[in-house]
């Protein structure tokens, strides 16, 4: 076992050939515009509130609500308060 520990701010902090976790830090009122990622991804809210929208979904998170996503699934989000969440895009075996 090994622990990690989030930097409170953007960063990655963990990396492997099939795994990224990032820490991932946004200012109330600061928008993560529309992007996508080639991975499996899951989205752990820690602190405060998101706006996550998606092709046809928008929901707002908040801990103890995750959304988790198929790999190149476009997607954007919205801090509504100071927010905190953990991004864990990991490449899946078939």
């Amino acid at each position: 076992m090994k622990k990690y520990q989030g930097t409170n701010k953007i960063s990655n902090i963990f990396e492997s050939k099939n795994q990224v976790i990032t820490n991932l830090v946004i200012p109330k009122g600061k928008e993560i515009p529309a992007h996508h990622v080639p991975y499996t991804v899951v989205v752990v809210p820690v602190k405060g509130k998101i706006i996550f929208s998606g092709e046809n979904f928008e929901e707002e998170i908040k801990p103890g609500i995750i959304v988790r996503m198929q790999p190149d699934e476009k997607h954007k989000l919205f801090a509504l308060t100071d927010s905190e969440i953990m991004v864990i895009k990991s490449h899946l075996a078939n």
